[in-house]
């Protein structure tokens, strides 16, 4: 018995072609708006959180912001000139202008929020972080996808000089570098090509109360909310001989004219020139975690 076999016709073609195309734009709708829902939450949570009216605040960098970006280069893998500083506590903030094409990134693997690729270039800053109590508390978002070398977030000064920064090593280990060569590093690993960013938290904390040089502060650390960093006396000290008051610009990504420049995505940095209370820290690790979708478990 013969079976009758017919092909398809070009009518009956032309009808699955464009049912894969409404379905493909479907998806791809579907997805946008997805991601934009995720971007207006993300402002809102920015407008709302705690970082807004914790005394103190000397800088933050965020990425999801009108604000943030010239609106002509908020598209992705545009090369940005500047990355604005939106401080409310100041009335003069401070832009960071682009250096050797840091690109902005649409969609992140941290939560398919915006970021900003240091791949290939870095950011400097033309004011300098420096309290009279020599306290500070920094957070950041970042990811980092090599770790075949020190990968700077953030450095305030001059290099082995003055000034401090926060790196993460060849190991994955969070480190305050500072000074005249001098560091402190964390326990915890950070682990490249992860697919999400981390919460950072660093604070230096001076131990002295009358605006004098600290000889000895103390650094204390958190990665995504456990403390780090601790040892057996529950902080690291930074090496009085080392430690020297910042003189020079900031640098986000890298360290102007030496290197060192992050391999990632960097979300967002919130520096205050105190040391925070527990807390006014885990609102704002609560803020970051909620934003990211990173899960913090706080100590």
């Amino acid at each position: 018995m013969k079976k009758n076999l017919s092909a398809f016709s070009l009518i009956e073609l032309s009808i699955v072609i464009l049912i894969i195309g409404v379905l493909i734009a479907g998806v791809t709708q579907a997805s946008r708006l997805v991601r934009q829902s995720k971007i207006t939450t993300a402002k809102t949570l920015t407008q709302s959180s705690p970082v807004n009216s914790i005394k103190g605040l000397s800088l933050w960098l965020e990425t999801s912001m009108e604000g943030s970006f010239k609106s002509s280069e908020a598209t992705d893998k545009s090369v940005l000139s500047v990355w604005n500083d939106l401080n409310p506590q100041l009335s003069i903030t401070n832009g960071f202008v682009g250096s050797d094409s840091p690109k902005y990134v649409a969609s992140t693997s941290t939560n398919s929020l915006p970021g900003v690729s240091t791949d290939s270039g870095h950011f400097n800053g033309t004011r300098v972080i420096d309290s009279a109590f020599n306290s500070y508390t920094m957070f950041f978002v970042v990811r980092t996808t090599d770790l075949s070398q020190s990968n700077t977030i953030f450095y305030n000064g001059t290099q082995e000089q003055d000034g401090f920064g926060v790196q993460i090593n060849e190991n994955g280990n969070v480190v305050l570098v500072y000074g005249v060569a001098g560091s402190v590093t964390g326990s915890a690993k950070i682990v490249a090509n992860a697919g999400s960013a981390s919460i950072i938290c660093l604070t230096i904390d001076p131990s002295s109360v009358d605006g004098q040089l600290v000889a000895n502060p103390e650094v204390f650390s958190y990665i995504n909310g456990v403390a780090d960093m601790n040892g057996s006396t529950g902080s690291k000290t930074v090496a009085s001989s080392a430690w020297v008051s910042p003189t020079a610009k900031i640098s986000v990504g890298a360290i102007d004219g030496v290197g060192q420049g992050l391999k990632g995505e960097i979300m967002e940095v919130i520096v205050f020139d105190n040391v925070l209370k527990k807390s006014d820290r885990q609102e704002i690790e609560k803020y970051l975690s909620k934003k990211y979708a990173i899960n913090v478990i706080q100590s």
